[in-house]
């Protein structure tokens, strides 16, 4: 049959057309097939700044009848448009039983796909499929709402309340897991509401789920999944036998490593208790981790639990005062006071704290500062070189790796043909991916050209990838002499080296001279410009004054180049060249409404940076590049070293307004180098280190913690500077989280945190919920000798009346 007549019509005409077809002439049609289907769904500019496929019709036409082409295992199919689940039913009974489920465990994840596999599995033309993309299917069949109750529709799909046993023993990721889903729609939507509903009708056992949520709550799901089996325990409502029943698995849930698990064992133990059904020694066995563990007001219930047992029975005062000793460590002075004056005992005095001085320290002027610290570890054998590549294509985030294989490429470039052909399948499905990220995609294909591979050439590009591509192509083109080339980590290049590089090759490209200026760094300049004296060549002059030299006339690309190399803490570098770099940069930093109405972190800079601030000129091409950029602050800090102060402030910005349990990986950019080569924060680091530490994203608070900790050994960060930080934040802070933070920090360093906390209580309304957690870590801290609160915060204290938490926390920080 021709292409033409085959491709007409809607796609179930298309796909009884091919179904039609002998497996011979359908194999045949293949060739004609694909390359119909990748034209048709090209990515192009249809018309003026509008994109989109260029034949989206002729496209889907193309991709049913490649559906009944293909073999099972071809990964392309798992990108094919699917028309309907009745499309994918038809097509999936046409294979072999072998096939069909090939096929199903590929396209599960698909949402048109599940319900077709689903009927056929059910219908017994398929192996039950049990994933957990099948799994998540659940999840968005639930989320095609279809006007009806959740509990309705469970009722009416065939088979789902008995599948809907094994799809509540998985804890699930992401939204599809049921306190993600809950979180978001209608109350008759939530499975939380249908399981009710379900048990009261009967069509669920409701015994059976009572003790499921209590398996799986001992198994220490993530909090906040676990807390829905809690609360889903709390609404079946147990009847007083029922509690009885399960006191022995509460107690277990004691020792659980989730503070909202323990509190909701200990609340039932309560319960349990009034009803006068308690085992009394079973709860005293398990109640002391409970008394140990997070959570004041947990901690307080297992007391007074305790109390009440060991008053009704005196012959289990032993095991009672266990709980009571285990209180006497709890965080918390008054879990401890209470602890204490049950026992009868004395305290132990709190463990002195050593004399210790935690200057602001001052970053020095530029001119002063160390950069040189780490040199970069060139890979100088192929084998190397490809190990690093390799590594590049499966992180490509690793900037500093990036520019060491590089220069490493560079020295061994020829002998790299054969050493790369390992990396050659894995760098063609990258650069064949239909919107493949700028970087991942550049390294791809200096793999691939440097193993004797067919490229395209990278195209010219401006921003800061302009000289990345620049040494890319060098090297493709076999005549790479990189004057530019990082000596160390954090993009850093010695002045005198390039200038020796500059001497055996004046004529260096002007690319690659700009890249070289825009990473000079501040030491051995002296001893560089004494060695500039006899350059030569297009460029001598301008590098003699950017390392410190007389004033040039030029003010081309290279010159600004120059001017931000001398004067790197200026706005203008065009003002700079001409001799008036203007007044220092400073900075500040607030949190409210964007013009979107969302709110966010800004980190600002006065006076404003007058474009080019990184001077990445040059010249804006015709050609406009659809690349996307993917998150490359990573390669963004080391394309100019000069611009770490903006890419922290950005950083910081971006991780609080991302701040998702999977967020941006833009941490990896800005924290790190605070661990590998410590030095003195400005203003947009100390928000950055700030920022991670307000965040419930565990990984940049990790990476925050880790920077702190460091830069506080070398007393290179200022706690009075980080809770004026702090401070920026105000009501959108959350005391109790910052508090785990800083109470892992002050192990290390109680002076410092006394000083932060001091600086940043005054800054929070008295009102702001959960600020008797700082006040307690403040109040720990003086009790132990890590000094005194200032006169401010005593007078913010007089603002604490009553007798609540905070109030006796502020009352006993004031005296």
């Amino acid at each position: 049959m021709h292409l033409d007549a085959l491709l007409t019509g809607q796609p179930s005409d298309v796909l009884t057309r091919t179904l039609e077809l002998s497996r011979a002439e359908r194999k045949a049609l293949a060739p004609e097939l694909l390359a119909a289907f990748k034209d048709s769904s090209e990515f192009v500019e249809i018309e003026p700044n509008t994109y989109g496929a260029r034949n989206p019709r002729k496209g889907q036409q193309a991709a049913t009848a490649l559906w009944a082409v293909l073999p099972a295992g071809d990964p392309l199919l798992r990108r094919l448009w699917i028309a309907s689940p009745t499309i994918l039913e038809r097509v999936l009974q046409d294979r072999p039983l072998a096939e069909r489920k090939t096929i199903a465990l590929r396209m599960i994840g698909h949402q048109t796909a599940w319900e077709a596999i689903r009927r056929m599995t059910l219908d017994g033309d398929l192996e039950p499929i049990r994933t957990p993309d099948y799994y998540s299917g659940w999840f968005r069949w639930a989320g095609r709402f279809g006007g009806k109750p959740l509990a309705e529709r469970l009722r009416t799909e065939p088979e789902a309340l008995t599948e809907l046993w094994e799809l509540l023993e998985l804890e699930g990721n992401g939204d599809a897991s049921f306190a993600a889903f809950d979180k978001y729609v209608r109350d008759e939507d939530k499975w939380s509401t249908a399981l009710l509903e379900l048990t009261t009708t009967g069509d669920v056992d409701r015994t059976r789920l009572l003790d499921l949520t209590l398996d799986v709550l001992a198994r220490d799901f993530a909090a906040f999944r676990a807390q829905w089996y809690a609360a889903l325990h709390e609404t079946l409502a147990p009847t007083p036998d029922e509690r009885a029943a399960a006191q022995t698995r509460y107690a277990r849930l004691c020792g659980s490593g989730l503070p909202r698990t323990v509190s909701f064992a200990v609340k039932a133990l309560s319960l349990v208790d009034k009803q006068g059904n308690l085992d009394d020694e079973i709860a005293l066995q398990h109640l002391p981790a409970a008394a140990a563990g997070r959570g004041a007001a947990t901690a307080k219930l297992a007391l007074k639990l305790t109390t009440r047992i060991a008053d009704r029975r005196p012959e289990l005062t032993d095991l009672a005062n266990e709980v009571f000793e285990a209180a006497l460590t709890h965080e918390a002075s008054d879990v401890r006071a209470l602890a204490t004056a049950r026992l009868g005992v004395t305290p132990d005095a709190p463990a002195a704290i050593a004399a210790a001085e935690y200057p602001e320290p001052v970053r020095p002027p530029w001119a002063q500062r160390t950069m040189l610290t780490i040199p970069l570890d060139i890979p100088d054998t192929p084998a190397a070189v490809a190990e690093a590549l390799s590594s590049l294509l499966s992180d490509p985030d690793q900037a500093d790796l990036l520019l060491a294989a590089l220069d490493g490429a560079h020295r061994v470039a020829d002998e790299l043909k054969d050493a790369l052909k390992p990396l050659v399948k894995r760098a063609t499905k990258i650069t064949g991916e239909k919107y493949p990220a700028a970087v991942p995609h550049l390294i791809a294909t200096l793999v691939l050209g440097l193993s004797g591979r067919d490229i395209a050439r990278p195209p010219q590009v401006d921003g800061w990838r302009r000289p990345l591509h620049h040494r890319v192509t060098a090297l493709l083109d076999g005549n790479a002499r990189p004057v530019s080339a990082a000596t160390h980590q954090g993009g850093w290049l010695d002045p005198v080296v390039f200038v020796t590089r500059m001497l055996e090759h004046p004529e260096a490209p002007e690319d690659d001279v700009v890249d070289a200026l825009l990473r000079l760094a501040p030491d051995t300049r002296p001893e560089a410009l004494t060695l500039a004296a006899k350059l030569t060549g297009p460029h001598a002059d301008t590098i003699r004054y950017a390392l410190g030299g007389p004033a040039i006339d030029d003010t081309g690309w290279t010159a600004l180049a120059a001017a931000r190399a001398r004067h790197p803490e200026s706005a203008d570098p065009a003002a700079a060249l001409h001799g008036n770099p203007g007044p220092p940069i400073t900075w500040t930093a607030k949190v409210g409404p964007s013009d979107y109405g969302v709110t966010s972190l800004d980190v600002e800079q006065q006076p404003k940076a007058v474009a080019p601030k990184n001077p990445w000129l040059g010249i804006r091409f015709d050609e406009t590049d659809h690349q996307w950029l993917g998150f490359t602050e990573c390669h963004e800090a080391v394309s100019s070293p000069y611009d770490r102060d903006h890419l922290e402030a950005a950083v910081a910005g971006n991780l609080f307004y991302n701040d998702y349990e999977v967020g941006y990986p833009v941490e990896k950019a800005a924290l790190p180098p605070f661990l590998d080569s410590p030095s003195i924060p400005g203003h947009p680091g100390t928000m950055l280190i700030a920022t991670t530490l307000v965040l419930k994203r565990p990984t940049s608070a990790q990476l925050g913690t880790d920077a702190a900790l460091t830069l506080l050994d070398r007393r290179m960060l200022g706690p009075s500077a980080l809770g004026e930080a702090l401070g920026v934040f105000g009501p959108h802070l959350v005391p109790t989280r910052l508090t785990s933070r800083l109470s892992v920090i002050a192990n290390e360093h109680p002076i410092a945190i006394l000083s932060t906390v001091d600086t940043l209580l005054p800054k929070l309304e008295p009102s702001h919920r959960g600020i008797f957690a700082l006040l307690e870590l403040a109040a720990d801290l003086v009790d132990r000798g890590a000094g005194t609160i200032s006169a401010e915060t005593k007078d913010w204290l007089t603002g604490f009346k009553g007798s609540s938490k905070a109030a006796k926390a502020a009352s006993r920080l004031g005296h």
